[in-house]
């Protein structure tokens, strides 16, 4: 049986090849046989033996970040159910929240912040709180179908439009014919006109029903881009407040932003913040709530708390950080029903 160690390495490079939107649904990319978890370590268990396992069974940088989630659940309140991690084995300067509490990380941005983990933590607290504030994106396809919709509704708005240039074309083609009739030559000019005028109205109409289309589009794509921008700046918010809760270090979420700010394309991402503004922003954040009285309350809730354990999630792909009722829903019917099966006789 392999380990979990041995089989998230072999998926880093499987991923890599993964679109970004299927990185959480690829439960048949290992084996029966390879995908089966080592036995996982019960809560029951001292803090110290469950994080030695961790350790020693799982790769470095799911090892920090299992650690870096681990906490920052217990200490916020997020325990109640699970949260996955994955590492895109690509040299980017990111991360990204998607799917069911999955956060993606990477490998680029772990290599930048290695060695400060509370840079890393103030990143994966941020991704987390996308989650928890609902702030996911749309996807390709959601984007597409809203575009598509704005498209109709501008379409149903020029239609009338274009039907009463249709209508007067109609109106004219007949009264051209009428006139060739009737008229003779003087008839078939006026006839030719008319026609003439009709077809350019018609045109007009097509144009129009164009340009109220794309000027849907521009509109919508500056209505998600500030969204997003808006979305960027509460993640920033709640992300820190997650990570001084856990007890990491403030300014690690003023390193991070630097190392993200040094990316070349930083200056022109629309649907981010100007990193500067994000760090202005942080420092006000961090003289209203300051991280020594944060991390107090989050100790406080820990020490409420038992660690949480991990297995392989049943996607094939993500480590899964359980929740506080563990990882095994044999182990919970058992806790249940055995012990008093047993102290009963039943």
């Amino acid at each position: 049986m392999l380990k979990i160690k041995t089989i998230l390495t072999t998926l880093a490079a499987i991923i890599l090849l993964l679109p970004i939107n299927q990185l959480s649904v690829r439960a048949n990319l290992t084996s029966s046989e390879n995908s089966t978890p080592t036995k996982q370590i019960t809560n029951t268990e001292q803090p110290k033996n469950i994080y030695q396992q961790a350790k020693a069974e799982l790769p470095e940088d799911f090892y920090a970040l299992y650690r870096i989630m681990e906490r920052i659940a217990r200490a916020n309140k997020l325990d109640e159910k699970p949260w996955r991690i994955i590492i895109v084995p690509k040299y980017n300067i990111n991360a990204f929240a998607t799917n069911v509490n999955l956060i993606a990380t990477y490998d680029g941005i772990l290599d930048q912040l290695a060695g400060d983990a509370s840079a890393i933590a103030c990143i994966v607290g941020h991704e987390m709180a996308h989650h928890t504030e609902r702030h996911i994106a749309l996807t390709p396809v959601e984007k597409a179908a809203l575009i598509k919709k704005i498209e109709q509704e501008a379409k149903q708005k020029a239609l009338i439009k274009r039907q009463n240039a249709q209508a007067q074309a109609t109106v004219m083609s007949i009264g051209g014919s009428v006139a060739r009739i009737f008229g003779g030559r003087t008839g078939r000019v006026g006839g030719v006109v008319l026609g003439n005028a009709s077809r350019q109205r018609s045109k007009a109409a097509q144009e129009k029903i164009d340009e109220i289309v794309a000027q849907k589009k521009e509109e919508l794509e500056q209505t998600l881009a500030e969204d997003s921008r808006q979305r960027e700046f509460e993640a920033d918010e709640v992300g820190y407040l997650y990570s001084a809760k856990a007890g990491f270090e403030a300014e690690g979420c003023l390193r991070a932003m630097k190392v993200l700010g040094q990316t070349p394309s930083a200056e022109f991402d629309t649907t981010h913040p100007a990193v500067p503004k994000r760090i202005e922003a942080l420092k006000d954040l961090m003289v209203k709530f300051p991280a020594t009285s944060l991390a107090e309350e989050g100790k406080a809730l820990i020490s409420e708390t038992k660690p949480l354990t991990y297995d392989l999630s049943k996607d094939g792909v993500s480590l899964r950080v359980n929740s506080s009722r563990g990882g095994s829903s044999v182990d919970d019917v058992e806790r249940l029903f055995d012990r008093y099966s047993n102290s009963q006789g039943d």
